[in-house]
């Protein structure tokens, strides 16, 4: 009879410590969501985004103006895709609303839903180049099973030159490299890149921490405005993983930490 209600008395005591520990975790996974709060609004709301973005594509319709293919080359510009020409930022407002992590199933909901609206002046700019000797290739990390969805909501918002060859996105890996070859191989020279993400600009950047992230900007910044057009993105990127080793590994209490640890703090 002691035995018996020990035991139980065992069994029920984890039961409520894994109750409570997956409590805990749901509890920091939505204050960790709730950090993209201000992010959000000011991407939604601000003039201030929006004057940046006009900004960006304004300072690459110049940059394109004043470069000079290479003989034999024809003229192309290279853009990331999200939070660079159409904005998700409804999708990022919907896991706030939630308080839940990033997952593939739900991003899948979202592209197939083909909801994703334009970035200011992203529009005008892809029909600028088209339309002036030059020509859009749209390389993008989605992955390549949402490319039926992704080029609709894309043709949708007036995006213009969609198609298989001009669409490259994600197969095999995440690093663009490849796919910047290729346009290159097809006879095109490169002349501007936008996006919101370093990784948008080459291998150089890919799988780096912040630190060496930061020296390379600092090693190529006459290029930054010339040939590299950033668009601002408070809300995700690489620069989160770039805080710590296996940032998206750890849970979201640790993941608070490091956001709190990587701070420069005022010593008063």
């Amino acid at each position: 009879m002691i035995s018996s209600l020990l035991r139980f008395l065992a069994v029920s005591g984890a039961a409520v410590a894994v109750t409570g520990c997956v409590s805990d975790q749901k509890a920091a996974q939505m204050k960790l969501e709730q950090q993209a709060v201000l992010g959000l609004n000011w991407v939604q709301q601000s003039g201030e985004y929006q004057a940046l973005a006009y900004q960006a594509f304004n300072t690459a319709r110049r940059a394109f103006d004043a470069a000079k293919a290479r003989d034999g080359h024809k003229k192309a510009v290279i853009v990331d895709l999200d939070e660079t020409m159409i904005d998700n930022s409804a999708y990022a407002a919907w896991r706030v609303e939630h308080g839940v992590p990033y997952t593939k199933p739900a991003w899948a909901r979202w592209m197939e839903a083909k909801q994703a609206t334009a970035i200011d002046g992203a529009v005008s700019f892809a029909r600028y180049v088209n339309s002036h000797g030059g020509r859009m290739f749209y390389i993008s990390n989605r992955d390549d099973t949402s490319y039926a969805a992704s080029v609709e909501n894309l043709q949708k918002l007036g995006l213009p030159g969609v198609s298989r060859e001009t669409v490259l996105l994600r197969t095999t890996q995440s690093d663009k490299q490849a796919r910047f070859d290729l346009v290159k191989s097809k006879g095109y020279d490169v002349v501007v890149y936008i996006g919101d993400n370093l990784n948008d600009f080459g291998t150089q950047y890919y799988g780096k921490n912040n630190r060496e992230r930061r020296l390379q900007v600092t090693a190529q910044q006459k290029q930054f405005g010339s040939k590299f057009i950033m668009l601002p993105n408070p809300n995700y990127g690489d620069w989160i993983s770039g805080m710590a080793d296996d940032y998206y590994k750890q849970t979201p209490a640790r993941q608070l930490e490091i956001n709190r640890e990587n701070l420069r703090v005022w010593k008063d």
